[in-house]
């Protein structure tokens, strides 16, 4: 029993840093597009390029920030994957900018392509790291805070805060473009649809 249990925390383990790589990749992609990222992506570009900091520190200062004011505010208890998710988001964007370094393909097809695959990437990230069920992330708690808190819709307030995070990001000199759009209206529903593959893959396979 406590084999088979430990063999489940490891998996739980395993798809949360599966979970979080593919995110980083597809953030990795977006901004490589150069055809604009999802609006937290694009404050965490504009805010890097202000402050000189690398994309990987600052979407640590973020996710740190986020954390910091739920716990000051709510005094919300957070999984462990919630400050894992913080760090090595950070960690393997960094790592990912250092190897193999910036892609920026001249050619606008490949661009678009890559603006799918960050969809796709993120998308399943998200999915695979939920599936883990160790801790949301900062930005799922925020969401999640400022639901309970009001009488908005789940979708009125991620709309309200896509537009609030874009728009602060575009003024600190991040692209706003087809991929921030793209981004805002099409991660959710691939998280959605790549959750329901994973459950069921969970289900069949006792995991």
């Amino acid at each position: 029993m406590r084999r088979i249990m430990s063999e489940r925390f490891s998996a739980r383990f395993l798809r949360l840093f599966l979970g979080i790589f593919l995110i980083s990749c597809g953030i990795f992609m977006f901004i490589n597009s150069q055809l604009g990222s999802d609006p937290i992506t694009v404050l965490v570009n504009g805010l890097a390029s202000t402050t000189g900091l690398t994309v990987g520190q600052t979407s640590f200062v973020i996710n740190g920030f986020i954390i910091l004011f739920l716990l000051l505010v709510s005094g919300k208890k957070f999984g462990p994957g919630t400050f894992l998710h913080a760090i090595f988001v950070g960690v393997f964007l960094d790592l990912l900018f250092m190897f193999p370094g910036a892609i920026s393909p001249n050619f606008i097809l490949l661009r678009a392509l890559m603006l799918v695959a960050a969809v796709l990437l993120i998308g399943s990230g998200i999915a695979i790291y939920i599936s883990a069920e160790m801790g949301e992330g900062a930005l799922e708690a925020l969401l999640m805070f400022f639901r309970e808190k009001t009488d908005f819709s789940f979708k009125s307030i991620k709309v309200t805060l896509d537009v609030i995070f874009g728009g602060i990001g575009v003024l600190l000199g991040a692209t706003f473009g087809i991929g921030t759009v793209l981004g805002a209206l099409a991660i959710g529903p691939v998280a959605q649809a790549m959750l329901c593959v994973v459950n069921d893959y969970r289900n069949h396979h006792g995991r």
